[in-house]
Order: structure tokens, then sequence, then C-alpha cells
């Protein structure tokens, strides 16, 4: 179980909100480009995975879809502020949604509107701990009055709406009788969360009325105070949710184990497969997957007959261009294909009889060499895991062990010169782990993050 909880937010105040209650926050990126905030909860040893998605439906369900994808987490949160629709709602209070409702959906025709809304329930689990936070009163930790705490369902459309006579406020009052405020992004994330199912909640501060005087109460710092509220309301349901799961089942780093390596494990690197390399090579990382079975072998007749089978693959997966000259060759009871050496460097596949599956690719470099960045070096290891997962044609062994290289490494650098270079003419590190094929495919982000850490601190010490 994971002991990670996604808050997404739409503003930037929201956002900071948030990130005022968390500690050690620290930049995590995605591949895509979307930076994410990663601390941990006061208390726990739980983390919160902080974005700001920015307004509407649309952007909320795509970043909370990559949320999810990249943390698997315990469960998404959407903090922030919205428009009170009934009168007893005070400026400041907070509504926790029961139900979500996305409006806008309806058939329109001369007889008039009939609404055909999309809903989403929201989780039982952190409704109940919603609940007993709130019975709690300890949750705000401010020196004022604890506000009020709602339980009722919203509306989440496209539109902001500042008006209690329009034909939007009409429809509202007439077909969603029972929402209490109303927002911009918290459908698009249950229906990203209902897909991916993943418990959803959706936490909103009071920052206006919907009723004319939004203008007013902005500008009297409502905003502010709402999302304050509901960031501190949202933390709280985080921290009793973290604290919430057994501890057996929260793992450290290695939540993608499905058990340790015993036997010491025999991999065979690049070097050892081919090593026929250029008088000058660029740095390349290296990755494998070692069978810790015997599934996995092959009858070394086979190994003639899969020169194609990697060829498409890595053409198939980016890793050759569709028209790069590739050689191929048999060496140390291996079969490889590789593209043709060039000042850039090279890349290739190679699989073994044992049925070890290797792919290298160089590292980046620039006027002093090859250059060692670790979010980046993260990056190209998770897509080697997957290429590697992804071969078809092979036989599929219970587990394999991970295992990653960067050769030939001396004169490798950081991408910051303060920190050296390295002497040492390769980096080897194995993970502690073994993991089936299909769960690597699953989690081969966080597979890719114990392998690049294990690869910088080798680096380091050979530094």
């Amino acid at each position: 179980m994971s002991d990670t909880v996604v808050v997404l937010t739409a503003l930037e105040t929201e956002y900071t909100a948030v990130l005022d209650l968390i500690e050690e926050p620290a930049v995590h990126r995605h591949a895509a480009g979307t930076r994410f905030e990663v601390g941990r909860v006061r208390g726990s040893a739980g983390k919160i995975a902080v974005a700001v998605v920015g307004a509407g439906n649309g952007p909320a369900a795509v970043l909370a879809e990559r949320a999810i994808t990249e943390f698997r987490p315990r469960a998404v949160l959407f903090t922030g502020i919205a428009g009170a629709l009934h009168d007893d709602l005070e400026l400041g209070s907070v509504v926790v949604a029961t139900k979500v409702y996305s409006y806008h959906g309806g058939f329109e025709e001369r007889s008039g509107f009939s609404s055909r809304p999309q809903a989403w329930d929201t989780d039982h689990e952190l409704e109940q701990i919603a609940r007993h936070v709130n019975r709690a009163g300890d949750w705000h930790g401010g020196p004022v009055e604890v506000p009020a705490v709602r339980f009722r369902p919203i509306a989440a459309g496209e539109v902001v709406l500042n008006s209690r006579e329009t034909p939007l406020a009409q429809q509202l009052r007439l077909h969603f009788a029972d929402a209490a405020a109303i927002e911009q992004e918290s459908a698009g994330t249950a229906k990203a969360a209902q897909l991916n199912r993943a418990p959803f909640l959706a936490v909103r501060g009071i920052s206006d009325r919907a009723d004319g005087r939004k203008y007013q109460t902005d500008a009297a710092g409502w905003q502010s105070v709402a999302a304050r509220n509901a960031a501190a309301f949202t933390v709280a349901v985080a921290a009793e949710l973290l604290a919430s799961a057994p501890r057996h089942n929260v793992q450290p780093a290695r939540t993608i184990a499905s058990r340790r390596v015993s036997p010491p494990i025999d991999v065979s690197w690049r070097a050892d497969i081919t090593s026929t390399w250029p008088a000058v090579e660029r740095c390349a990382v290296e990755v494998h997957l070692v069978p810790t079975d015997d599934y996995g072998q092959l009858d070394a007749n086979r190994l003639d007959r899969l020169h194609g089978v990697l060829a498409d693959h890595g053409r198939g997966y980016g890793l050759f261009t569709a028209t790069e000259r590739l050689t191929s060759g048999v060496v140390s009871d291996a079969a490889w294909v590789r593209s043709a050496p060039s000042p850039d460097g090279h890349s290739g596949l190679a699989v073994h009889v044992t049925g070890q599956r290797t792919v290298w690719s160089p590292l980046p470099y620039n006027a002093r060499g090859s250059v060692l960045d670790r979010d980046a070096l993260c990056e190209q290891i998770e897509r080697s895991l997957r290429w590697l997962a992804a071969i078809s044609d092979l036989p599929a062994p219970a587990a394999v062990a991970l295992a990653a290289g960067l050769e030939p490494a001396a004169g490798l650098a950081e991408s910051s010169p303060a920190n050296g270079f390295c002497t040492a003419p390769y980096i080897r590190v194995l993970s502690e782990d073994a993991v089936s094929i299909p769960l690597l495919l699953d989690r081969a982000r966080e597979a890719a993050h114990d392998l690049s850490a294990r690869l910088h601190l080798a680096f380091r010490q050979a530094c």
C-alpha cells in the first residue's frame, strides 16, 4: 500500500496553503514536464505530493491521471475554494463533498432543458476519516475559532457563478438543490480517480456566496482564508489516512518488490556481451533484467533467430530510428543488436541464454564529455525498464532482479562541474529485490528511482 497521498489544487493561493503545512517539500519532475512538490506530513512517515492544475475539469482530469500513474497514491484529494449555494454556509467554512455533480450534462430542445448529469459518491473510508477529523476538532491549529465543516454534495462545472438570478443558478436550484457549493475541478478529478480505482475526496473552503458580491469578498481576503481552512482540513485527513494504514503494508523504498534477492545474481554486463567497442566510446547507461529462476532460459539455437525480434522491438519503441543501420552478433551466449557507432554513442539490445534482457543507450554529453544528471538518468532508466519488460516472444521468468551500470565511467561528470569527475572504469549496481515482469511494468518509475539513486551514490563514491 502506498505511503503517499496526492493533493491537487487549482490556484496558486490554494497550492501555497498546502505547502505551508508540509515539511521538506522537494520538487519531483514528471517526464512530461509537470512539477510536483513532495513533502512529509508533520508527525507522520507518510508523504503528500502537491500540484497546481489550473482551473477547469479538463486540466484537473489530465493532471489527476498523471499524478495517479506517477505515485500510485493511497488517495487523491482536491482542495481549494468554492462559492456557496446555500445561505447557511458562512464565509471561511469548509464543505466536504459527499457527492460530486458534473452538472453540465443535459439535453436541450424547444420544450426546454433536461438535465443528464454525472455524479460520483465520495469514497466511504475517506468520508469516515473526514468525519472523524471534524469530530476531533483539532484540525485547524490556528488561534481563531475552528471553522464550521459541512458534509454535503457539491457541483462542478466550467463556470464561475456570481449571481443567484442567472439561468445556471436556476438550473442548479431546480436539478441540484442539495449541492451546497459550486466549483470547477472536482468532476474531472473524480472521473480520473474512478477510472484508476483511486479513492477521491474534495474539500472546499467557502470564499463567496455566488450572489453578485464575489469581487467584494475577494477584495476582503476571503479567498486566502477559505484556501487555508480547506488546506488545513485536507492535510489533517491525509495525515489520518496515512496513520491508519496497516504498518506491515506501508513499504519504504521497495514498494515494487515481490521478494528479496537471496542467492548471488550473475549479471552479464555489456562488456561481457559485446566487447567490440569503438576506440572512443560515450558513457552509456545499461539496464538488465536478470531471471532469478530457470523459467526464462532460452535454447541456444534460438539466439540466431532473435536478431530480427530485437531490431523490430528497438525500432518500435524508439531505441533505434526507422532508417538507422544496425549490426548484430552472437557473443558469449547472447544475441545482440546495436546501432552503428557514431560520435553520439550507440544504443543496443541483447538477450542471453539465461533469459537476461539488456538494453544500453548513451548518456547526454557536452564539450567536457558525458554528463550525469540524476533526473534525466531516472527517466532514461525507466524507459529502459519498460523497453525490456515489453519484449515479446521470450520465455517469462517468475521474477527478475534489476541491475544497472554506467560504462565507460572514467571522466564522467555530474551536470554541476563542482562535483568532479569519476575515476572508476565503470559503475555497477544491483537491486536488492526481485519482481515479476507485470509488476515491474506497473511500477517502473519506482524501480527507476531506486536504480538511479544507487548509481548516483556509487558515482559520488567513485569521484
